[in-house]
């Protein structure tokens, strides 16, 4: 619900004026970048107060072996990690509705994406751009219901995705339900625009959350406690405001009477609506309670609509034991967006190397863990081979073939795996594209729909003359207007001057209407070569069947060929510069579609002229 305070900074990062190197995001995202430091916290030794709780030596000792833990369990990769222990947040003026809730204590793992080299060439954070993990003991999630709340007792709901007002397509691809072992435990998904969507599962001694729904008679209850409290910091508000001047201080008061009175009546209004349903358990309509009473005809339906969102507390036993005792439920927690490959490698570390078992019979049944110390499920620096069948004899032959500087049909890579040797953007759900078979086609081919994919085994830069051919496999009703899967060639801006490139994007018509090529040119530094955009038809590349373009581009000296199943379908004698040299390739396809809407590369060529 609140993120942790850090209590015990990992590294101090001191800021100097001097120039450093930044890392771009792309050469970070498969490196391992590590922990910054491996702390190997020993037990507390003295116990740590902020605000009004009170941190026992054990408690703390508790913090210190989760992050143990967590640092065993994950090696940072996209990302420099720094592991903190952590209590829950400092009280400030604006957060006194969560005085109440249990104190919360763990670890927490910050793993910075935006680096750069210092003066001394190691690598430091750019900024405090991060993705989290943590594991924490009786932590709260959920949406804070801040207006409902006091500082005496806190407030919350548990909405879905869709009810916090989000489609749900992310949700469903964290969703652990499934899993052999994470399946079993209390699990929960949360928009979170500021670090990232989060994923919490729960951890206790009967699998079960210690929160409470609210019935309509404590949730009414709740409101004439609320609505008094906002009273009284709206009378302070105005005191302040007119300082002392008791002519405009009553002037201010006559104005807030009505209002209040209306809020008021509303409540008794719907106290009276409901004297015969108080035990039952109140839900509302929205995400987070709202005090205006005078603005709704009823408290729990409001403007109406099909959401019926429960009220919750923690349990007041269990958090009154929170207080002294050891964990009363833990929660794990992390940044689960998966189109990301940092958070991607986070989340499968979490899900895949941490012991959830393990930390839940460790502090609520104890005896089945008794002599054996914690380590993680799988070793978290080992790396998946990569699996791999016999190359095709055309493969073969293109290798050995001294005039082929690229080839590649996909055949070495297994069926529904993602294509060796490229690096593929992940989708919503975090998958990357993988190779098909696809009937009435022969060999192998990799999907392009929903992502970017770049040879990471491609010779750069390209020979200045050359010849680049692939065909391009459309499925059976690919709907029309649906984005066309776009093939570039790029040299890198220089300073002062943007990228050079040529681009090739091609879509299916509608029926047996001809398909659309578009070829886009920019050539900045070279004025008088080809430079904009131009629009071809492409006979029989249809979505009334498969459809089928051999594509091949030709650059030799200045002159550039374009020919789409044998047909010529540009020529310009001076559009590119003979002495470029493209040094970047690149399929992007991206975005979301349906099943039908595939394309699928395959005998991508590039021959030397």
């Amino acid at each position: 619900m609140k993120h942790l305070v850090v209590v015990v900074s990992a590294i101090a990062i001191l800021t100097v004026s001097v120039r450093t190197q930044p890392i771009r995001p792309a050469d970070a995202q498969d490196r391992v970048f590590g922990w910054m430091r491996i702390y190997d916290f020993k037990a507390a030794t003295q116990p740590l107060t902020v605000d009004h709780r009170v941190y026992s030596i054990a408690q703390m000792s508790v913090a210190r072996t989760i992050a143990n833990w967590m640092q065993q369990s994950y090696i940072p990769v996209g990302g420099l990690g720094d592991l903190l222990l952590a209590v829950s947040d400092k009280l400030t003026p604006y957060n006194q509705t969560t005085r109440s809730l249990p104190q919360s204590y763990g670890g927490f793992a910050k793993i910075y994406t935006d680096l750069k080299y210092d003066a001394a060439g190691k690598v430091v954070p750019a900024s405090n751009s991060h993705v989290g993990w943590s594991v924490s003991a009786n932590f709260v999630y959920g949406v804070h219901a801040i207006n409902l709340s006091t500082p005496e007792q806190s407030y919350f709901t548990l909405p879905t995705f869709t009810e916090q007002g989000f489609g749900p397509e992310l949700e469903k691809a964290v969703d652990l339900s499934q899993h052999p072992v994470l399946g079993q435990y209390p699990a929960y998904f949360q928009r979170d625009s500021d670090t990232g969507n989060r994923k919490y599962v729960l951890l206790s001694k009967d699998n079960r959350a210690p929160f409470v729904k609210l019935t309509k008679g404590e949730y009414l209850d709740a409101l004439g406690v609320a609505i008094a409290r906002h009273v009284a910091l709206d009378d302070v508000r105005i005191a302040q405001a007119e300082q002392g001047n008791k002519a405009r201080l009553d002037r201010a008061m006559a104005l807030a009477a009505p209002q209040r009175a209306r809020r008021l009546a509303a409540l008794a209004m719907n106290r009276e609506r409901y004297k015969d349903r108080l035990q039952e358990i109140a839900e509302i309509s929205t995400a987070e309670p709202d005090i205006s009473l005078e603005n709704y005809e009823d408290a729990f339906l409001r403007t109406g609509g099909s959401r019926r969102i429960p009220v919750y507390k923690v349990d007041p036993a269990v958090a009154e034991l929170c207080k002294t005792g050891g964990p009363q439920w833990i929660v794990v927690s992390w940044t689960a967006q998966l189109n990301d490959p940092t958070v991607k490698r986070l989340h499968d570390a979490v899900i895949n190397n941490f012991d959830f078992e393990y930390v839940r019979d460790y502090f609520f049944a104890p005896e089945k863990v008794k002599g054996r110390p914690y380590a993680p499920l799988r070793n978290p620096a080992a790396t998946v081979p990569v699996e791999t069948v016999a190359a095709s004899e055309a493969s073969t032959a293109r290798a050995a073939d001294p005039a082929v500087h690229f080839f590649d049909d996909f055949s070495t890579t297994p069926l529904g795996k993602a294509p060796i040797g490229w690096k593929s953007t992940l989708n919503n759900a975090g998958a990357s594209s993988t190779v098909a078979a696809l009937d009435g086609a022969a060999g192998r081919w990799m999907q392009t729909s929903g992502f970017t994919l770049t040879p990471a085994r491609l010779t750069m830069p390209l020979p200045r003359d050359f010849a680049v051919s692939y065909d391009l496999i459309a499925s059976n009703a690919y709907t029309w207007g649906a984005r066309g899967m776009t093939f570039t060639l790029s040299s890198a801006a220089a300073a002062g001057r943007a990228a050079a490139f040529l681009s090739l994007r091609l879509r299916p018509g509608s029926g047996t209407a001809a398909g659309e090529a578009v070829l886009e040119t920019q050539f900045p530094s070279a004025p008088g070569y080809l430079n904009g955009t131009k629009w071809f038809t492409v006979p029989g590349f249809s979505n009334g069947a498969q459809a089928t373009a051999a594509v091949t581009i030709t650059k030799e000296g200045e002159r550039l060929q374009v020919f789409i199943n044998k047909a010529l379908i540009f020529e310009s004698e001076k559009a590119i510069p003979a002495a470029l040299a493209f040094n970047a390739l690149s399929l992007n396809h991206g975005g979301t579609f349906a099943e039908n809407d595939r394309m699928f590369i395959g005998n991508l060529t590039i021959l030397k002229q």
